[in-house]
């Protein structure tokens, strides 16, 4: 991917941001001036979620704003081309924000910005890197959207005969030297003893669609979870090929345990396809 330097003039006079998020965007902004020869300003950053920012939103976010329709308000699992999508960085942006803004035509007011989203590409972040890009080229465009840095992680290292899962990694800086030594699509051999380097890049992990793997609904399995760092679940994974009535029967038993373990709760379509929808 090219992208030029513009001459843009951030119109951001004033920054509200906690020191970790500052700390964080700093990050980016050296991750943007080595991979893409960009020098931006922390304003130029605004619609990218810091680990404060991404904090406060999955906690104010209500479990029917993950569901695709009026209420719409956050995506935190979808795919791009990096790896089985069908969506461009750029096309996914354009969606995002055209959905903003009708959040905003909406008239709905409360402390969550008008779209949040994520790219969770399975163990690539190319898409999420090229995303940051374009944004902190044009900042003033996608002021009412707010990116989260993501991918989905395969992970190895629980009992036999189910050692491998997923989860999604959010808000983590994916221009992180530990992070790009993971980054090896479906060829990727990630332990989970590696949720460590997630982490310290900033992030935060949640297990990606456990409707999917119903033989680890258990406490034994949600304990596993929470001693490697993976504080969330994807209790409201919106995929439409699940069939609604075994969904229902399966979602008190995950919300038992996600009350339990004292979970926080993501959600997101998983689109392969050429919608954020």
């Amino acid at each position: 991917m090219k992208i030029t330097q513009s001459n843009y003039k951030s119109p951001f006079k004033g920054l509200n941001i906690s020191a970790r998020d500052l700390q964080y965007k700093k990050m980016l902004q050296k991750g943007l001036k080595d991979t893409f020869g960009l020098n931006t300003k922390i304003e130029d950053l605004s619609s990218i979620a810091g680990p404060d920012e991404l904090k406060k939103i999955i906690k104010n976010l209500k479990p029917y704003q993950y569901e695709v329709g009026d209420n719409f308000r956050a995506n935190f699992h979808l795919h791009t081309k990096a790896s089985d999508g069908s969506l461009t960085p750029k096309e996914f942006l354009e969606q995002c924000i055209d959905w903003a803004k009708q959040i905003v035509k909406s008239g709905q007011k409360d402390d969550l910005p008008p779209f949040s989203a994520a790219i969770t590409d399975h163990d690539r972040v190319a898409s999420v890197k090229e995303v940051i890009a374009l944004i902190s080229q044009d900042p003033e465009k996608y002021k009412d959207f707010k990116f989260v840095s993501g991918c989905e992680f395969l992970l190895h290292g629980y009992k036999e005969p189910y050692p491998a899962f997923e989860a999604v990694g959010l808000g983590f800086n994916p221009f992180d030297k530990d992070i790009q030594k993971m980054m090896k699509g479906f060829s990727s051999n990630n332990h989970v003893s590696d949720t460590k380097k997630i982490i310290k890049a900033g992030g935060v992990l949640s297990w990606a669609h456990p409707i999917v793997t119903p033989e680890k609904i258990n406490e034994d399995f949600f304990a596993f979870l929470k001693a490697n760092g993976i504080n969330g679940v994807e209790g409201n994974y919106q995929y439409n090929r699940w069939d609604s009535e075994y969904v229902n029967s399966i979602k008190p038993i995950l919300e038992k345990f996600i009350k339990s373990f004292k979970m926080f709760v993501t959600g997101g379509t998983d689109s392969h396809r050429k919608t954020i929808f």
